[in-house]
């Protein structure tokens, strides 16, 4: 990618993020009420139509399952919007983060006449400074009224990249076992690094989550039907 490509990128990707969640929560959120009712109208007529209980038991115990089973709903369709969403932006962050880290390390190669591995951490540190604000300037200016919101967030991810790039990506390239360090050196060691360090744990955790998500809804969702039935 070069320039405009990163900043077209994160313009649309923090657009999207925005709107999308707003979206996405109602969407979840109208599907976790639907489900709560559902759940509400079998338990009605598969448990207290045949039961032979006094009418204001029933009517107390329908009360007290249609509210939970509303909360249930919208609070566990909010969790798996609030997971997919995560692991959808993280997945496409990630690519846009590997293409960032390479436009990074080329602009500070840039910098340099001749670039070699004995340069001090705080001289990369502040070229790297240097152009992340350049570029982040230039996405707040292109935010329009999210601009403060987009450049906010874009100076955390410079934050973190710096991290990796200043530690991680220089201690890759100082094994290398010549004085003078490539481009290609470079480009192929933030590569190594992000990939590894970013991405390896992160959608694991996020379809555990789903998961455990799931298992802990049917339960509760089950928990009515069982505890009467065993009554």
């Amino acid at each position: 990618m070069n320039k405009q490509q990163i900043l077209d990128f994160w313009i649309l990707f923090f657009k999207d993020l925005l709107i999308g969640t707003f979206k996405n929560i109602f969407i979840f959120g109208v599907a976790g009420f639907s489900l709560g009712v559902l759940s509400s109208y079998i338990f009605n007529i598969q448990v207290l139509d045949h039961a032979e209980w006094n009418i204001w038991l029933e009517t107390t115990i329908l009360t007290l399952v249609c509210v939970g089973y509303l909360g249930l709903g919208m609070f566990h369709s909010w969790i798996a919007c609030s997971l997919l969403l995560l692991g959808k932006k993280m997945r496409e962050a990630l690519s846009g983060l590997q293409e960032l880290l390479d436009w990074l390390t080329r602009e500070v190669i840039g910098r340099f006449p001749k670039f070699q591995k004995n340069i001090p951490k705080a001289e990369l540190g502040q070229k790297y400074d240097q152009i992340g604000n350049e570029l982040r300037q230039k996405l707040k200016q292109r935010g329009g009224v999210s601009g403060f919101f987009v450049s906010l967030m874009f100076g955390i991810i410079l934050k973190a990249l710096r991290f990796f790039f200043l530690d991680d990506v220089v201690d890759e390239l100082h094994r290398k076992e010549k004085e003078e360090i490539t481009s290609a050196d470079i480009e192929h060691a933030v590569r190594r690094v992000g990939t590894e360090v970013m991405i390896a744990p992160i959608t694991d955790s996020i379809f555990l989550f789903q998961v455990v998500n799931f298992v802990i809804g049917l339960i509760l969702f089950a928990l009515p039907f069982t505890l009467l039935w065993l009554i």
